[in-house]
């Protein structure tokens, strides 16, 4: 037995030996190469600035390289050539001649600047003369040089767009929707996944992420406005130097850098919110210039103030009803109207300093506000317990997100380079109202009025339905959903039931430090490593008071009931009318509201006295203590990758990285002890290590087409909120959110195919397909509880064994250069993406039962982009329109599928025009959600509406300033 060791042992000892001799065999051929060669050095621009992803060739093109993000770029080239040869998508190739005189080893070319005036054509005879082409040929160039499959959007490209915002910008992108809040753009998610399995990161780096109503790892991008933007990168294939969890994709935002020669450029605009009859306005500088020759620096900031709103109404079904007729009874009809005054603030600086030819420093910092103030006034027919509720709510959600960003970027020799970056970032979110009280008394206040009703139009058994689901066909149409009222609502009948302040302040801080190392073998392989280390930190403090007058209490002595008619109140609807679009079917059953005002004196220590409001919950409760949680991650990342040019047309980019992550969770969970509930505190640590191979491969065709295919593994971690084994109780949105700390990440295993044609005027065709194997799905699972009398959607994670996901996408851009007239200014934009998936949900009766297929949840079947374009060299005008499909949005798995909740197909339509009075001054309009497109998701089936928002259309003019 040992001798067979032993041998097994000297086989494999002779094996590894045979492995090192031929590699360095490899690398002693390799390293010939260096002898007889001049290392050759420059930065390519524009007119505009910086050109990344230009290709440098050798004279007899057979070795190349490509510029860097800022346009530099090294090559090394035989000893004897005279030139190099640059080139770039829409632009003419130019030749630059080489002066070896000073030094026979070293030549630096300097700055190469590619015209783009007038009266340059590029080889094929395109004319560089709009302010759209050379974005477009920016991002062209950066998609056709990408070694993986990726889609880029240039900043020109977002200003040109009505996009106000990061996630609105990216949405034009192939396989990229949006998740809207208030008609405006909150989270992104690429090719059909969910928004938690898609990375969105500044500069490279995940940004914390902290919100009001969200608890997830997504960046609410309507916090980060889009003139902060220098171009956005969407990689959805990875390699081993990103960040492993990212399985849609991740979308790189990157940030406006310092600048070799003095800019300014100025934006204000001014416009129209429809929904809220509101003007809005905006305003945006960017500076920068150089101090030295070695100091440079950028600044930007940028402020958008507007109203905007939300009609709303839907229906909460009794799904968990064990009868099936009756699951289909609707126990709530709930009337929402919504009006925000939003600000979004923006600062952005940057400053390099070069401290010589080989060495570089960097500093990054970034700053946004972003203030909603939100003031609502809802009205909830409850069916099931034949009573009225008023509710009339306000408060400033205040979200601040800073980053700082200090780097270096250095060549240790010809071959070798190394940059590193130290980071600091922070988001933080408070409720912060009524202002009347103290900084730490504030929240959302939310106050609660009753009064009792009957109804008709029930079916026989006495409950609420939908005409299409009542056993004797009495009941409403799905579209509009009335309650039936056989009184009028009376403010003298209407009494004050509740007041309640939700208080939530939460913050996520990260620490971040990461180093690269390059080494360049020779022209066709590159070797990279590095490492990164993440220290985050998560607190998220909640709690929920809750005062009911004594009267209703039956304590003696008590003040007597507060009825609405006693109290300030306002002329409601608010700007307009409620539901218009739907010829405002509730007008009869709404009536005027209290103001703000008033609603912060309720929480007065007076009014409080006075009307002997109790306390019922206060810090101390379960509930409170359970809500409340502190989490701590680190991850610790590695790898290894190599570029390797195999031929002339064959590119393979191949390693791992792996990723080992510490989370430490502490937080309470409630425990029901006889007839008392208490909160025990609960300290729960995971660990858990993602091993990532990954592989891309990149072959030429031709100079103008070419083929890739990928593997990578990445994986998702859960969300913070996700592992709190707590109870999370929001009362504005009647929502309770119970934790998993024992949830498992997802991981999935994608294969890519893309194909590429690029036309010769600033065009492409790709189509491609891809598969993810996926498994420990993350999934929310969704049931309804009875809480005061009302009905509250209760969510709980949870890890589906296995799932898979394919697609097909497509993209067309082309500019019709080639017919005659005014014909050849027009121009296409046009994207597709099919996706289909399956996985496998229990569906339980007391206990599981049976696995029912369903596809992923959010994930959208079909999606595309299409934008119709004039241009001249002065006037362009564009109509693009963004779809997206029907979704699975909610698990329901006690209630089974014919009661799980669908998001319904959506379209909307924008349209953005500019003229050019000259090189300098630009004006421009903008116009968005042509049509009102409203945000419906249905109830099983397409025909039974479940909610149904309207946001209405907006739009601005404005002037653009370059200097």
């Amino acid at each position: 037995m040992k001798v067979g060791i032993v041998l097994q042992q000297i086989k494999a000892s002779v094996k590894m030996k045979k492995l090192t001799s031929t590699l360095a065999v490899a690398l002693f051929f390799a390293s010939i190469q260096s002898y007889a060669q001049i290392q050759v050095s420059g930065k390519i621009e524009d007119s505009q600035g910086k050109l990344p992803q230009a290709k440098v060739l050798t004279y007899d093109k057979k070795n190349f390289v490509l510029t860097d993000n800022q346009g530099n770029f090294s090559i090394t080239i035989p000893e004897g050539s005279a030139s190099v040869i640059v080139t770039y998508e829409g632009y003419t190739d130019k030749t630059v001649d080489i002066d070896t005189s000073a030094n026979p080893k070293v030549a630096d070319l300097g700055i190469i600047v590619l015209e783009n005036k007038e009266n340059t054509k590029s080889i094929e005879g395109v004319v560089i003369t709009s302010a759209y082409k050379p974005s477009q040929a920016r991002a062209l160039n950066i998609k056709k040089n990408s070694e993986t499959i990726s889609d880029v959007l240039a900043s020109d490209v977002i200003g040109k767009l009505p996009d106000r915002n990061a996630a609105e910008a990216i949405q034009r992108l192939p396989a990229v929707t949006i998740e809207r809040d208030m008609g405006e753009g909150r989270f992104a998610a690429v090719r059909g996944t969910p928004i938690q399995w898609s990375s969105s990161t500044l500069n490279g780096n995940r940004m914390p992420s902290a919100s009001g109503d969200y608890a997830n790892r997504g960046l609410q991008m309507d916090i980060f406005p889009s003139e902060l933007i220098q171009f956005v990168k969407l990689s959805k294939t990875l390699t081993p130097d990103m960040d492993g969890d990212a399985i849609g994709g991740t979308i790189d935002f990157i940030t406006k850098t310092a600048v070799s020669k003095e800019t300014l450029s100025v934006n204000a605009a001014g416009g129209f919110v429809n929904q809220s009859k509101s003007p809005s306005y905006n305003a945006s500088v960017v500076y920068g210039n150089k101090i030295t020759d070695k100091l440079r620096f950028i600044t930007s900031a940028v402020i958008w103030n507007r109203d905007t709103g939300i009609d709303n109404f839907q229906m909460v079904y009794d799904f968990n009803n064990k009868d099936k007729v009756k699951s289909f009874a609707i126990n709530q009809l709930q009337l929402r109207d919504y009006i925000a005054q939003r600000r979004t603030l923006g600062f952005n600086g940057a400053l390099d300093y070069q401290i010589n030819k080989n060495n570089k420093l960097y500093f990054k910092g970034l700053y946004s506000q972003y203030i909603d103030g939100q003031n609502v006034r809802e009205t909830y027919f409850n069916f099931n317990t034949k009573n009225v509720q008023l509710q009339a709510r306000h408060s400033d959600y205040v979200t601040d997100l800073y980053s700082f960003d200090l780097g270096g970027e250095h060549k240790l020799s010809d071959k070798l380079k190394l940059d590193w970056s130290l980071v600091k970032a922070r988001s933080s979110f408070e409720f912060n109202s009524p202002k009347n009280l103290s900084k730490d008394e504030r929240g959302y206040p939310i106050v609660l009025f009753r009064q009792n009703m009957t109804y008709g139009n029930l079916s026989a058994d006495g409950l609420k339905y939908l005409a299409m689901d009542s056993p004797d066909g009495t009941g409403d149409a799905s579209d509009v959903v009335l309650p039936h009222n056989l009184s009028a609502l009376d403010p003298a009948q209407i009494y004050l039931y509740q007041t309640i302040i939700s208080r939530n302040k939460n913050s996520e801080r990260d620490y971040r430090g990461q180093f690269n190392f390059s080494y360049r073998l020779n022209d066709k392989i590159n070797l990279k490593a590095g490492g990164k280390l993440v220290d985050k930190d998560k607190n998220f403090a909640s709690s929920v008071y809750v005062w009911m007058p004594s009267k209703l209490m039956g304590i003696p002595g008590s003040a007597p009931l507060v009825y609405l008619n006693q109290l300030q109140t306002e002329g409601f609807a608010y700007n307009g009318g409620f539901l218009n679009p739907l010829g405002q079917p509730y007008n009869n059953v709404i009536i005027d509201q209290i103001t703000n005002g008033q609603i912060d004196q309720m929480y007065t220590p007076e009014f409080i006295a006075n009307n002997t409001m109790f306390n019922v919950q206060g810090p101390n409760t379960a509930s409170n203590l359970a809500a409340s949680y502190s989490g701590k991650e680190n991850v610790y990342s590695a790898y290894v990758m190599g570029n390797f040019r195999l031929t002339e047309k064959l590119t393979v980019i191949g390693g791992f990285r792996n990723e080992y992550n510490v989370t430490n969770f502490k937080g309470n969970s409630v425990v029901i002890k006889g007839n008392t509930t208490v909160a025990e505190p609960v300290e729960k640590e995971n660990t858990y290590n993602a091993f990532l191979p990954m592989v891309n491969m990149k072959y030429n065709l031709d100079e103008n087409t070419i083929f890739r295919a990928s593997y990578t593994r990445s994986f998702a971690r859960p969300d913070f909120s996700d592992l709190n084994p707590g109870l999370q109780i929001n009362d504005a949105l009647q929502t309770i959110t119970q934790g998993n700390a024992g949830l498992k990440p997802t991981y999935a295993n994608s294969f890519d195919l893309m194909f590429e044609k690029y036309f010769s005027n600033l065009g492409i065709i790709s189509v491609g397909s891809f598969y993810k194997s996926l498994s420990s799905i993350i999934y929310q699972d969704q049931t309804t509880e009875q809480r005061n009398g009302l009905v509250y959607l209760k969510s709980s994670p949870g890890n589906l064994e296995k799932g898979w996901l394919f697609g097909l996408e497509a993209n067309f851009s082309k500019r019709f250069t080639e017919l005659p007239g005014f014909l050849q200014h027009f121009g296409f934009e046009g994207n597709y993406t099919f996706v289909d998936s399956k996985t496998e949900i229990p569906v339980y009766n007391g206990a599981a039962v049976e696995k029912i297929e369903t596809t992923l949840p959010k994930q959208a079947k079909h999606i595309f982009n299409a934008s119709i374009f004039y241009e001249t060299d002065k006037l362009m005008i564009r109509l693009a329109g963004n779809y997206k499909g029907k979704y699975l949005n909610a698990i329901r798995s006690l209630a089974g599928p014919d009661h799980y909740q669908w998001f319904d197909k959506n379209f909307t339509l924008d349209a953005t025009a500019s003229y050019a009075i000259s090189k300098k001054i630009r004006l421009f309009a903008e116009l968005n959600n042509l049509f009102n497109e409203p945000n419906r998701f249905y109830h099983g089936k397409q025909d039974r509406t479940e909610n149904v928002s309207y946001t209405g259309f907006r739009g601005q003019m404005g002037v653009s300033l370059n200097f």
